[in-house]
C-alpha cells in the first residue's frame, strides 16, 4: 500500500489528532509515513516527541500511532504513507516516532522533491505508471533512511545480499537483468552493487557464476543425461552455445563436453561448490 496526501491550510489555526483509543483499534499498524514540509510550520506530537514540520524538514512517523498535529497560518505539507514491508528487510523494524531525517542529505532532498512532483503528476499517470512511481518513491525513502555517515554495513546489507543471492540461484534459467533484480528487492541499482562489494564481486559476475555452477551440476545429473550441451546452456541462461563454452572453460578450465565425460566417469571427484536449484 502506498498513498499520497497533501495537507494545506490557509490562515488561522488548525488542529487534528488521532487518539489512543483509535490507535488501539487500528488494523494497519504496519504503516509508516513520511511528511515533507513545503510551506509554513506545523507541530507534530507522537509518543512524547514534539517535532516541527517546517519548510524543508522531512520526518518519518508511525502512521497508525496516536498523534496530535497543530498548524498556524498558511501551511503546506506533503505526506506519503506506505506498508512497512515495502522497505528492505533490514529497515522494516523502525520504531522511533517522529524521526527527522538528515535534512541536508542529498538523498533526503531528492526524496522531498520527488514526492512533491509525484503528487502533482499522479493524476496524469496511468495505473501502471503510478505503481512504478510508487516503487521509485520507496527506493528513495530507503536511500534517505540510510545515514550518509554510515560506512560499515548495519546488517541490512547482509540480509539483502543473501536474499538477492538466493533469488539468483533459484532463477538461473530466467532472464536476470540488474535493474529488474534491484527493483524486485526494492533497492536502487547503485545499492545493489554496493552490497555485492562485501563479497568482492558484482551482481553480473555473481549471476554468471551461478549459471555456470547450475550448468556444471546439470551436466552430471542423470535426469539431464539426454540433453545436448546447447540445451543445458539455454536452461541455465546462456542463449548462445559458443558463449557458454567460452565462459565454462574460463571458469572451470575444462570444456562442458569434457566435464560431462570426466564427471560421469569419476562421479566421486565432482568439484565442490554451490548447488543452485535446477531448472525444471
Amino acid at each position: 500500500m502506498i498513498g499520497l496526501t497533501r495537507l494545506s491550510t490557509t490562515g488561522g489555526s488548525f488542529y487534528a489528532a488521532r487518539t489512543e483509543q483509535l490507535a488501539a483499534k487500528s488494523s494497519v499498524d504496519e504503516l509508516l509515513g513520511i511528511s515533507v514540509g513545503i510551506a509554513g510550520g506545523s507541530l507534530l506530537r507522537q509518543d512524547g516527541s514534539l517535532t516541527p514540520l517546517t519548510a524543508g524538514n522531512v520526518t518519518l512517523y508511525q502512521a497508525p500511532s496516536a498523534w496530535k498535529l497543530a498548524t498556524e497560518g498558511t501551511t503546506e505539507t506533503q505526506m506519503i504513507k506506505f506498508s512497512r514491508d515495502l522497505l528492505p528487510p533490514g529497515m522494516r523494524d523502525v520504531r522511533q516516532s517522529a524521526q527527522r531525517l538528515h535534512v541536508h542529505s542529498p538523498a533526503t532532498n531528492m526524496l522531498a522533491r520527488y514526492l512533491d512532483q509525484l503528487d502533482r503528476s499522479a493524476p496524469d499517470l496511468t495505473a501502471v505508471q503510478r505503481a512504478d512511481a510508487g516503487q521509485a518513491a520507496i527506493a528513495l525513502v530507503a536511500m534517505a533512511l540510510r545515514s550518509p555517515e554510515a560506512a560499515a554495513p548495519d546488517g541490512s546489507e547482509v540480509v539483502i545480499l543473501e536474499m538477492v543471492k538466493a533469488y539468483v540461484r533459484d532463477h538461473v534459467s530466467e532472464p536476470l537483468l540488474i535493474e529488474d533484480l534491484a527493483r524486485r528487492h526494492h533497492i536502487s541499482v547503485r545499492y545493489l552493487y554496493r552490497v555485492f562489494e562485501y563479497v568482492d564481486t558484482t551482481p553480473g559476475a555473481y549471476i554468471r557464476e551461478q549459471r555456470l555452477l547450475a550448468a556444471r551440476n546439470m551436466l552430471l545429473d542423470p535426469r539431464y543425461v539426454g540433453l545436448s550441451i546447447g540445451r543445458v546452456a539455454e536452461m541455465t541462461g546462456f542463449p548462445q552455445a559458443r558463449t557458454f563454452h567460452r565462459a565454462f572453460h574460463r571458469e572451470f578450465g575444462i570444456t562442458p563436453d569434457s566435464w560431462r565425460h570426466y564427471g560421469n566417469s569419476n562421479p566421486s571427484r565432482a568439484l565442490p561448490g554451490d548447488n543452485p536449484t535446477f531448472p525444471s
